[in-house]
This record gives structure tokens, C-alpha cells and sequence, in this order.
């Protein structure tokens, strides 16, 4: 698979990916029936399971894998082959972004019998249209938040339809109300491409690429945060970014700071300082700048999480022909200094997180000369190299959450 299709699956989903699973797309999963009948892991009581979405693109699986044991069930279920999982305590949500839907899992009840809904709304996006990228759950006033980036060739999603609203205590009514958001200057299609939430406290970030949808999702320029309160129907305030087309955001412990990683031109493999990692201040509301350009990191920065600001978290692409190397480094953004590497090199990491104190990467690619091989890499979230063998999980992993039972 090219890169340029790699990094659809990330944040862009250009439409040249689309023909690799449109003929999976047209089965419905809730009308399979998958197999249940696997006894639960050990690590069903100590509450430390991994939630993995498996896909090569034709077929998509659900299974877990202890985080302590590393005991992996497979196939819990059937997924669609373009799926993102999202872990909330016991609960399991994992988006269908080709059909507009979303699936809840108890993992208490052994991930049985899952709840499926509409993350759409009747007439103005239908699900098909709306290519939904995240989900979060606002537990406290019982509401689900689901940004909308728009399948490529539709037009129903724009900037006053990019951010939908789900009741939790009526989840079939699909999507009840928009958060309205705005377009950039610069971007003539009038969507600004939402992709990752991300709250602390009363606050939700949402990611906005601003991308140009009628020129091949090109970045119109730097990205921008838009934040949302969840207390009040204020009209959300807007950061902006210093880095085109931002491809992951950690928000750090006190909700005073974030860092956000950008991509920049990945597909093409090039570094020219427009992309890299910052560091934003939540409380002014304003980006520091780019602590490390792409240029400086030797990279574009694929995915990212952090600790804190000493154990930022990315992986790097460098392209070499027509194929591609990814690395995972820890970075330290206050003295601005890339670690030496803690995993690869690996030819596609669609993701990595940090969760239950681990760093966890998936390796998706097939593995190139001296590449590791796919599967889910799990070690210590502390900045010293995964030396542990990569856990199979069946289908490549695409997507991963943690759940407690």
C-alpha cells in the first residue's frame, strides 16, 4: 500500500484510499454474527485491556489483548475495514467512519451484544456522507461528541455540520444538534476538516486540519484548535497552530498545556519546517511556535502522545523512494532534544498511545528489508527502547483504546 493511502487512513483520507474497501463497505457487520464464546482474559478482573482494531482494508476485526498478561483474543467481532476504537472506562466505541456509525461495547459484559447507532443526522448528513473521526463522551451531562470530516465527493459536511451532538439516553436519534464551527480564511470549501477530540475538564478540543478538499486534502495553511465548553452553548474560541495538517494532540496532566504534532507534506516525504511538534498554551490560548520543526526531528510526524512535556512521544517518516520508514522517539520539548529511537524502523504506523502508563504502537505496513513486522508493540511509556516481540492480533492493528472491565 503507498503512503499517500497510509496517510488517508490517518488524518487526510484522501479519496485515492476509498477503491481498497468499498466492497467490504457494502456488507452490514451488525448482521453478522461473530463468535463470543472465547472464556475472558485474566486481565478482565484487573482491568487492563487493550481494545484493538484490526483491518487490511478489505475486512476489519475487534479483538483485546491483556495489557499485563499480553493474552490476545481475536475476532471478537466483525468490523467495517475502516473502524477507530475509543475507550471510556468500561465502554467501548468504535466509529464505522465508511457507513456513519458507531458501536458501544460493555466490556463488562464481555463485549456482547453491542449497541450500534447513527452518528448522522436524517436529511443533512446522511451517514454515508459523513466520515466521522471521533468520538467523546461527555459522561457527566450524558452526551457523545462526534467530529465529522465528510466522505471524499459529498458536500453535506461544513463547517456548521463538522461537530454533531448525540443524546446518550437516545442514541437511536443519531445526531440532535451541531456545535457550529468556522471555516478558515483560506479555505474555500467551507469544511475545516474536524478530526481528533481531545477534553480536559470542562474543555474540548477539537482538531481542524483545514485542508482543501477540491485539491486533493492540501493543507490551506496551519491547523487550528477549536474549543468547545461543554458547561455552556457558548459559541466555541478558536488557537491558532504554528503546523499544517496536525496529525495528533496530547493534553497535558493540569489541562494548562497541550502538544500537537503536525504532518505536513508526509505523503511527499518532505521536511521544509512547516510541520513539527509545538507546544500550546490552553490557558492564553495561544501556540508557543513549533518547539521542533519537521526539518530539525529529520521527519514528518506521523502520530503522537506524551506523558509530559520530557516524554513526547512520535513517529517519524522518511521517505526513500517509493517506501517508507517510521521510527518512534521520545522527545523532550522543553529542551527541545529527539531521544534516540525507541522502536523501528517500520513500514506504516497508522497510530501510537500512551494508556495504562504504557506506550503502546501499532506497526500495519508489510515489513520491508530490516522493518519490523506488524503487529502491537507494548512496553514502558518511559522513554527506553521496546524491546518485547510484537503481540499478534490477527489483522494488521489500525486502532487501539483501553478499557477496564
Amino acid at each position: 500500500m503507498s503512503q499517500l493511502k497510509k496517510v488517508r487512513v490517518r488524518s487526510a483520507r484522501l479519496a485515492l484510499a476509498l477503491g481498497l474497501f468499498t466492497a467490504a463497505c457494502n456488507s452490514s457487520p451488525a448482521q453478522q454474527q461473530p463468535d463470543l464464546g472465547t472464556p475472558p482474559s485474566p486481565d478482565m478482573a484487573s482491568g487492563s485491556l487493550l481494545a484493538v482494531v484490526g483491518s487490511d482494508f478489505a475486512s476489519g476485526s475487534l479483538g483485546t489483548v491483556g495489557l499485563g498478561s499480553r493474552a490476545v483474543q481475536k475476532d471478537l467481532d466483525v468490523l467495517d475495514p475502516m473502524s477507530v476504537a475509543r475507550g471510556f472506562g468500561n465502554m467501548l466505541y468504535v466509529i464505522d467512519q465508511s457507513g456513519g456509525l458507531v458501536r458501544a461495547y460493555d466490556a463488562s459484559q464481555g463485549f456482547k451484544n453491542p449497541v450500534e447507532f447513527p452518528a448522522s443526522k436524517a436529511i443533512m448528513v446522511k451517514g454515508i456522507e459523513a466520515n466521522p473521526h471521533d468520538i467523546y463522551i461527555d459522561s457527566p451531562r450524558q452526551l457523545a461528541y462526534v467530529s465529522l470530516f465528510g466522505a471524499p465527493g459529498t458536500l453535506a459536511v461544513s463547517a456548521s455540520r463538522a461537530l454533531g451532538v448525540i443524546d446518550l439516553k437516545d442514541v437511536q436519534a443519531g445526531i440532535t444538534r451541531f456545535v457550529p464551527l468556522t471555516a478558515a480564511a483560506a479555505d474555500a470549501d467551507g469544511n475545516p476538516e474536524a478530526d481528533r477530540l481531545a477534553a480536559c475538564g470542562d474543555k474540548l478540543y477539537v482538531v481542524l486540519l483545514d485542508q482543501d478538499r477540491n485539491n486533493a486534502y492540501v493543507a490551506t495553511g496551519p491547523g487550528r484548535l477549536a474549543v468547545v465548553n461543554l458547561a455552556t452553548t457558548d459559541p466555541p474560541s478558536y488557537i491558532q497552530l504554528s503546523g499544517q495538517n496536525p496529525s495528533g494532540i496530547a493534553i497535558l496532566p493540569g489541562c494548562t498545556e497541550a502538544i500537537v504534532g503536525s504532518a505536513a507534506d508526509m505523503s511527499g516525504g518532505v521536511q521544509a519546517g512547516l510541520g513539527g511538534i509545538e507546544r500550546v498554551d490552553l490557558v492564553a490560548g495561544k501556540s508557543l511556535g513549533l518547539a521542533l520543526t519537521d526539518t530539525t526531528l529529520g521527519g514528518n510526524v506521523g502520530s503522537l502522545d506524551a506523558v509530559d512535556a520530557a516524554h513526547v512521544f512520535v513517529s517519524l517518516s522518511v521517505k526513500s523512494g517509493s517506501s517508507y520508514n517510521n521510527n518512534v522517539y521520545s522527545v523532550d520539548v522543553g529542551t527541545k532534544k529527539k531521544g534516540a529511537a525507541v522502536l523501528g524502523p517500520m513500514s506504516f504506523v497508522p497510530g501510537l498511545r500512551v494508556l495504562g502508563g504504557s506506550l503502546v504502537v501499532m506497526s500495519a505496513g508489510t515489513a520491508g528489508a530490516g522493518q519490523l513486522p506488524v503487529g502491537l508493540y507494548i512496553g514502558p511509556a518511559t522513554g527506553v527502547p521496546l524491546t518485547d516481540p510484537a503481540v499478534d492480533v490477527g489483522l494488521p492493528p489500525q486502532s487501539v483504546a483501553l478499557v477496564t472491565p
